[in-house]
């Protein structure tokens, strides 16, 4: 859990428990990759650098480390935040999933440009299943993923959690270039998230309405293989590669832009999804289950297909034009048990 949402997911709940810990008898150890990437107070930090670089050290600490560290530290309760339910002694037992390749098939982009998403899409839902009945909860983002757990492990102790977002909406917006129509797409360069498709749409497009826009993504050259061909190959598309951003720097950008592009094939949540709503802004997204249900109630959208550039080529040219007429997006799921924000998740994990 070292960037991108995941991350985001890390940080946010160390954030949330340090403050909710601080007038509780609670102590709260967190393990983690690295701890200077943390100052919260009220937190015991051990840190296992190797978990990073290594998934032979990951499933080693998960099977069979954390078993011996869990009987010195004895826990009342043990939350793993990343997918796996680790071999551990406990009192209550929960597993935060949020990794969306066990839903996906991969194909062979996938496998040239990153295979461990390959390996991931075969090999996850067997590493997620495992020990998973031995949890009081399966904690999970959406009602889709819920309902697939539910099929696929035949587990009925599952809570649907939101991911938790404020945004700072008070940011200064960043400098562009406005001349131009300013579209955004904030990701980690993954074969999956599907620039492609962005590429193809506007060389579908007039010149007359291609000279009119700029796409900003959020890598540059050297973060990826994926990223590498992108840059390569699509020299002659209006993008602009930012690099990796701070959260601050994404929120300053989301000020400045005129529409989110969301093409990606696989999420659990889809964060910018809802950092655009936040900020007010127009959105075209893939037309998949994570993406409606982030969005949810919210006029500024429309879903166009994420095999078909033909589709997104002609929302962008409606909305350079300004003709567009947004789909909208409705909320159609019953929310009253869910648990919105970390502190009802604190909640839930410590009661009786």
């Amino acid at each position: 859990m070292k960037e991108g949402g995941i991350f985001t997911i890390l940080d946010n709940c160390l954030q949330k428990i340090a403050i909710y810990a601080k007038d509780k008898d609670i102590k709260v150890i967190a393990l983690v990759p690295d701890s200077s990437q943390f100052n919260y107070p009220n937190i015991d930090y051990i840190d296992f650098p190797k978990s990073k670089n290594s998934w032979i050290a990951r499933l080693y600490y998960e099977y069979f480390y954390f078993k011996k560290l869990s009987k010195t530290i004895q826990p009342d309760v043990w939350l793993s935040l990343h997918d796996v339910t680790p071999n551990v002694k406990a009192k209550k037992r929960f597993v935060y999933f949020h990794h969306p390749t066990l839903f996906y098939k991969s194909s062979y982009k996938d496998w040239k440009f990153d295979y461990k998403i390959g390996v991931f899409s075969i090999l996850y839902k067997y590493l997620t299943g495992l020990n998973i009945k031995k949890n009081d909860a399966v904690l999970v983002q959406q009602n889709w993923i819920k309902y697939e757990f539910e099929k696929l492990y035949q587990i009925q102790n599952i809570k649907v959690c939101y991911p938790e977002f404020v945004a700072n909406t008070s940011t200064n917006a960043t400098p562009i270039e406005n001349t131009k129509i300013q579209f955004l797409y904030p990701l980690v360069a993954r074969s999956f998230k599907n620039v492609e498709i962005i590429a193809e749409a506007i060389q579908l497009l007039p010149d007359s309405i291609k000279n009119k826009i700029q796409v900003s993504l959020t890598f540059a050259k050297g973060d990826s293989k994926y990223g590498d061909y992108i840059i390569d190959n699509y020299t002659s598309t209006p993008f602009q590669f930012l690099g990796k951003l701070s959260r601050e720097e994404v929120f300053r950008n989301y000020q400045s832009m005129d529409c989110l592009l969301f093409p990606s094939k696989l999420e659990t949540w889809g964060l910018p999804l809802s950092e655009a709503k936040a900020f007010g802004k127009p959105i075209l997204a893939a037309n998949l289950p994570y993406a409606k249900e982030t969005i949810g109630d919210y006029k500024k959208v429309s879903f166009f297909n994420a095999e078909n550039p033909k589709e997104l080529a002609d929302f962008i040219s409606q909305f350079v034009s300004k003709t567009i007429e947004f789909q909208g997006n409705k909320n159609t799921f019953e929310n009253s048990n869910q648990l919105n924000d970390w502190n009802s998740i604190f909640e839930y994990l410590f009661k009786d």
